[in-house]
């Protein structure tokens, strides 16, 4: 079997902070030969918003790192970054951890991250990586960013079967790393070979990446030449600081809209005027600080980051939450006016004829005590026939919701 030069995989958790990580502030420092992923260069790749979420500046820092080494097994973990969005207790964010598998193929690690069957994950324990500054979210399912180089001729088949001849090595590499499975997991269809040629992002023609729903792989296209590679280093230091980037800013999207469903889906429960004020306040605040597209002039970030977003169906599911807002402003505006024309309808019955005896009154100019008395009691009697019309009863249900609710 071809041997393997490079082995990286990234693992990212959703995660709480109840306070600021005691880390060193910034994302996670990489060299190659003259670079340096430091928080300012980053931000000078980005555009000045994403950067202030992805990294914050020197008074409200977004982003933590732990730069120690340790050797778990065959897994040497070299690195953990903390992202956290906001200042406020228990706030929603990130933990990144950087592996490098030392010996063994990279999928049987992946399936194990992934929960697959028969496949299970002793001493890795992400709590106790991340130690008191953020608490892992239970049961969430981690994304993982593979990278896989060969140091031979190539990367080997890894779906042997007659079947799967004419699917490239390559492409065999591409879905297995992205989707965490092996054949046992999930025998593609050999009619429809995932990952499809449309969906491959060719980074150059050193290498080609493909993002799945929980998963993102990265394969060297030809041999690796280890330390002396013109290429690889600067890719492995590019992929491990602003193309994770990429793919932390989509997972910020994720948390962020799938909180604003969850709020939707209670609006109903409570006043829906309140409702709607503070829902459009979270959905500004969102699409201010969170939602973005377009994330720098170079290419490749906005790329993995529409295809994070396809694969979450992030742009429909914000779009359908603006057209729920609208729809419940429509209904609120109604409710609104239904109210006001109720309150009119039941002034108007009991003014009206009340006015039309007083006039009367006025016109005779009579101090007759039971005239007074008769033009009253007429008066009060036309009222009461007023009050029972359909009307009258449709105006005073919807005061009475309102007054209720």
């Amino acid at each position: 079997m071809t041997r393997l030069a490079r082995r990286i995989i990234i693992v990212v958790y959703e995660a709480r902070f109840p306070s600021a990580p005691a880390w060193e502030p910034g994302p996670l420092v990489l060299r190659h030969g003259q670079v340096r992923s430091t928080a300012e260069a980053r931000s000078e790749y980005y555009s000045a918003k994403a950067a202030r979420v992805l990294y914050g500046d020197e008074a409200y820092p977004r982003r933590w790192h732990d730069a120690s080494h340790r050797v778990i097994g065959d897994v040497a973990v070299t690195g953990v970054e903390a992202l956290r969005v906001t200042d406020e207790p228990d706030a929603c964010g990130l933990v990144a951890i950087h592996v490098r598998l030392m010996r063994g193929a990279p999928i049987a690690l992946l399936r194990a991250l992934a929960g697959r069957r028969n496949a299970p994950l002793t001493d890795f324990d992400p709590q106790e990586l991340v130690g008191g500054q953020a608490k892992i979210e239970p049961g969430a399912r981690p994304f993982t960013v593979s990278f896989v180089t060969s140091a031979g001729s190539g990367l080997p088949r890894l779906y042997r079967q007659p079947r799967y001849w004419r699917w490239a090595p390559a492409c065999q590499w591409l879905w297995s790393l992205a989707s965490r499975s092996s054949l046992l997991d999930y025998p593609p269809d050999p009619k429809n070979l995932e990952p499809a040629d449309s969906e491959i992002l060719r980074l150059s023609s050193d290498w080609h990446a493909v993002v799945l729903r929980d998963g993102m792989g990265v394969t060297g296209v030809r041999p690796d030449q280890g330390q002396n590679d013109p290429f690889f280093g600067y890719a492995e230091l590019y992929l491990r600081s602003i193309y994770l980037d990429a793919v932390l800013l989509g997972m910020l999207q994720k948390q962020g809209l799938t909180h604003l469903e969850e709020r939707m889906a209670a609006a109903l429960d409570s006043s829906l005027s309140t409702t709607m004020a503070e829902l459009e306040r979270e959905v500004s605040s969102f699409r201010h600080q969170l939602w973005a597209q377009h994330l720098t002039p170079h290419g490749t970030p906005n790329r993995l980051l529409t295809a994070y977003q396809r694969q979450h169906v992030l742009r429909e599911r914000f779009e359908q939450i603006l057209t729920e807002i609208n729809d419940f402003n429509r209904l609120s505006r109604e409710d609104e006016n239904r109210q006001v024309n109720s309150a009119v309808v039941v002034f108007t019955l009991v003014t009206v004829p009340a006015g039309i005896a007083l006039a009367l009154l006025q016109v005779m100019e009579t101090n007759e005590p039971w005239l007074f008395v008769t033009v009253g009691g007429v008066s009060a009697v036309l009222i009461a026939l007023l009050l029972r019309t359909r009307s009258a009863r449709v105006a005073f249900k919807a005061l009475r919701r309102r007054f209720i609710s």
